[in-house]
């Protein structure tokens, strides 16, 4: 759930948590390797970071939707738009989300890749992997 600044990425932490309260989700899940990912996505390591994503979302709870989201986050970060359109168009759909959900969601998201860069950015001078 955090960079390796530990500074957490805070806008999906927050949509998901108001997600969850709703929804009365009692686990928090592996939140390790949503830490993990996060270092792995900040190092443009993306396939490393999705895999550690696959893994915590396996685990259920808190740690699965913070995945979910967050994978969205690295592949829109890797410049695969057709993989993270489709993972937005999944995570939708499973969550049967209004339109104002869905503007929420997007914009949980995009925040959340700015703060991506920004972290990359303060680490290595870069705010993108390219």
């Amino acid at each position: 759930m955090t960079g390796s600044s530990g500074r957490p990425f805070r806008y999906i932490a927050m949509f998901t948590a108001i997600t969850l309260s709703l929804s009365a989700c009692g686990t928090i899940g592996d939140t390790a390797d949503i830490k993990k990912a996060g270092e792995y996505a900040i190092d443009c390591q993306t396939d490393k970071a999705l895999a550690a994503l696959e893994k915590a979302q396996q685990a259920g709870g808190l740690g699965a939707y913070l995945a979910e989201l967050e994978k969205i986050v690295f592949l829109q970060d890797a410049g695969r738009e057709q993989e993270a359109a489709a993972a937005l168009q999944s995570y939708h759909a499973e969550h049967d989300q209004d339109s104002r959900s869905r503007e929420e969601t997007e914009k949980s998201i995009q925040d959340s890749l700015k703060e991506l860069r920004d972290q990359r950015f303060k680490k290595t001078g870069q705010r993108t992997c390219k």
